[in-house]
């Protein structure tokens, strides 16, 4: 399915164009193209790519605020001509607090488009491999934006360009009308900001280019399932260190070796989104103040509906806290002692109550595990509820409920007669309704993605089909064999 789009990079009803990404020479995938829609939905056999695919964007996506070569870049003499000149603004500033520099749309655009070209080389040359945690098997690898749908040519009216760009950690704000950017600094700023304000000015301006355009990813790994049976003891700052270092006291060469080693040991041994998923649930217990930007929609009610109980957090410890059935009794158990659905749940359930933001993109890889056929269908809902609340998501999926019910969900949104009857019969809400032009889905096959086609019925997956097809013709091949018995 194309996106239709003006010259200005928005789609024709003035909704941002969607992001699109090429990747290439990535384990079994060779070539690939991967568009976002509000939905993303990549199914496929095993061993076809999928994480390779989601690990790398979600790394890519992660770099971004922390690009350690922006004030190269951004300062050095090979700084193109397009770009301000930080070190003329960081003078103006520690001079009179405050400085303007005139600059078009355009020239914000073509900025962008630059910074993305030097963030893409950069990461595919120098740090893909770090998010795998496995040397020297990316060679030639790489990910890149592309095409007209880059999301890079947005207007300051589309919310792209933040009319305001503030850092509460530098004192640093960016005021931008469409024409002029404005940089301000906070009155009496310390003497370390002052010694690196050229630094913070470079990766500031990263932040004011980017925001808006790419989003923020948030990740729940296969991995979530073991996470929550050990994230205690998975605490990269204090055991497996410590570990090291107390066996390190035994080590005769222990005076060569160095702290940054001994750092890289301790941290090296996960792939980034599955280090990331378990900073992510031992931070759980400090999070439980913490209200997420839709709150108040209580969607994870949700989940609390398909697992008939709860979660806590207190201390250092994740509860699960059943609801009363029947005449059972209900109970309170820790995280680790609780069914394996339960458990999987259990990062999506405090993400949508105390952090999901909205410039997010929540990548879940394979939502459906441990979860039995009717709570597929809820939770398909529950997503479609999620990506109509304007946060994105992709997802990984060997579910063919899943796709079932997007389909349905798909076709509730479309015009027919009898609808508000069939809504109330089928038991939905307005709020479950998909729109088509809503979803990205494709099949990992054949060393890429093969994209579905996405219409008013819904996705064509053939993928789910195939295999149906196949069981069913076998079941009804050896039930007509049965009956020529009788």
């Amino acid at each position: 399915m194309m996106t239709s789009m003006q010259g200005d990079g928005n789609t024709l009803d003035g909704s941002p164009a969607p992001l699109a990404f090429r990747f290439r020479n990535l384990g079994p995938i060779n070539a690939a193209d991967l568009e976002l829609g509000k939905l993303t939905i990549i199914a496929g056999r095993n061993n076809t790519g999928k994480t390779y695919l989601t690990y790398t964007l979600y790394g890519f996506l992660k770099m971004w605020k922390h690009w350690p070569a922006a004030d190269r870049f951004l300062l050095g003499k090979d700084r193109p001509e397009m770009f301000p000149d930080l070190r003329s603004v960081a003078e103006q500033l520690l001079r009179d607090g405050r400085t303007a520099s005139p600059m078009s749309r355009e020239a914000i655009a073509q900025q962008r488009t630059e910074v993305i070209q030097r963030l893409s080389k950069d990461f595919s040359e120098q740090a893909m491999s770090g998010v795998f945690s496995i040397a020297d098997e990316f060679d030639g690898a790489s990910i890149e934006l592309i095409g007209a749908g880059n999301g890079l040519e947005h207007d300051v009216a589309g919310g792209s360009v933040p009319p305001r760009s503030v850092s509460e950690a530098t004192g640093l704000s960016i005021d931008y009308d469409g024409s002029t950017a404005t940089w301000t600094i906070r009155e009496n700023p310390s003497k370390t900001m002052i010694s690196r304000l050229e630094y913070h000015l470079a990766h500031h301006y990263m932040e004011f280019l980017l925001t808006g355009v790419l989003p923020d990813p948030f990740i729940l790994s296969a991995e979530r399932f073991g996470i929550s049976l050990f994230y205690r003891e998975l605490d990269f700052t204090k055991n497996r260190l410590v570990d090291l270092l107390q066996k390190m006291a035994d080590d005769k060469n222990r005076e060569r070796a160095s702290p940054f080693l001994i750092i890289d040991r301790a941290t090296s041994r996960y792939a980034l989104p599955i280090k990331d998923n378990i900073d992510y649930t031992r931070s759980i217990p400090e999070r439980r103040r913490d209200k997420g930007d839709l709150h108040e929609h209580k969607l994870f009610d949700y989940v609390k509906d398909m697992m008939d109980g709860y979660y806590g957090a207190s201390g250092d410890e994740i509860r699960f806290i059943s609801k009363s059935r029947g005449h059972g009794r209900s109970f309170n158990i820790p995280l680790h002692a609780a069914s394996s659905s339960a458990r999987g749940l259990s990062d999506f359930y405090f993400y949508l109550r105390h952090v999901v933001r909205t410039t997010d993109l929540l990548i879940i890889d394979e939502p459906e595990s441990h979860l039995d056929t009717v709570n597929q269908i809820r939770l398909a809902r529950l997503l479609a509820r999620f990506v109509n609340a304007d946060v994105k998501v992709l997802l990984t999926t060997h579910s063919d409920y899943l796709i079932k019910e997007f389909n349905n969900l798909v076709m509730l949104s479309q015009p027919f007669s009898g609808k508000d009857e069939i809504v109330r019969k089928l038991q939905y809400q307005p709020a479950d309704a998909l729109q088509p032009e809503s979803i990205r889905a494709y099949v990992a096959e054949n060393n890429g993605l093969t994209k579905c086609i996405v219409d008013r019925f819904g996705i064509d997956m053939p993928v789910f089909d195939k295999t149906i097809d196949q069981i069913n013709e076998a079941a009804n091949e050896l039930a007509s064999r049965l009956t020529d018995e009788d």
